[in-house]
């Protein structure tokens, strides 16, 4: 595999309050291909954990087995996948103090994860102007960020209830009425590419998706990329 393209990953993980509502990122490089990836954990979690989580699941996006570069700002994953690992998994996933290994369910699956891959791992210095480790932390921190909100959102009253649904009276963009029932958001939900909404995606391409006078609704997955040749999943 040392004759492929190297896979370069940056990653990295946030946790505001630590512990408490989580984010994790990674930006993949293959080439001239690239994919960001980021995630939120609801539930109260730990910074140690994003930072695992990231490199898990930029590694389980992977398709095929490759020669893979990681990068971390966290020693914690540094030294546990290249070092601390295989003591624990000698001492029966004890530590030197004969206690149980903290988050070893992740280190169970970062493990499996590098199994198909030539995997080396380096560190680099957090917040000090490194290019790629900024964009993970950016990702990181957005997940972190809709984690907390999501939180508020269950916290918050219960919303109102929809209204019913009927005949849509908005019109299209271009004047013409609305050929749609409004849904139960009392949005009138129009897919129609003649009557975009006129709103740019993140390639630059028209939404092909509208609604009757209404704001444009685009279901557009997170993980939205140049394309990838098929080495990284979707």
């Amino acid at each position: 595999m040392r004759d492929e393209p190297v896979v370069e990953i940056f990653t990295d993980g946030a946790c505001s309050p630590n512990p408490g509502p989580g984010g994790w990122g990674a930006v993949l490089r293959y080439g001239r291909h690239e994919r960001e990836l980021y995630g939120s954990e609801t539930a109260s979690t730990t910074n140690n954990r994003m930072e695992l989580m990231a490199p898990i699941r930029a590694l389980e996006s992977l398709t095929r087995p490759s020669v893979v570069r990681v990068y971390t700002d966290s020693t914690y994953v540094k030294d546990g996948i290249t070092s601390w690992l295989p003591r624990w998994k000698a001492n029966g996933w004890l530590t030197s103090a004969k206690q149980p290994v903290k988050n070893d369910d992740l280190w169970k699956r970062l493990e499996a994860a590098t199994t198909a891959h030539d995997v080396e791992w380096r560190w680099v210095k957090g917040h000090a102007g490194h290019p790629e480790n900024e964009r993970a932390d950016r990702l990181a921190v957005r997940g972190a960020k809709e984690a907390s909100d999501a939180g508020v959102r269950a916290d918050a009253p219960a919303a109102p209830k929809p209204r019913k649904t009927g005949p849509c009276t908005a019109t299209t963009k271009s004047g013409a009425p609305c050929s749609a029932n409004a849904g139960p958001s009392g949005l009138c939900h129009l897919h129609d590419p003649a009557a975009q909404c006129g709103a740019l995606l993140r390639n630059g391409k028209r939404c092909a998706a509208a609604t009757g006078g209404g704001p444009c609704v685009h279901h557009r997955d997170r993980g939205d990329a140049v394309p990838d040749e098929g080495l990284f999943a979707t």
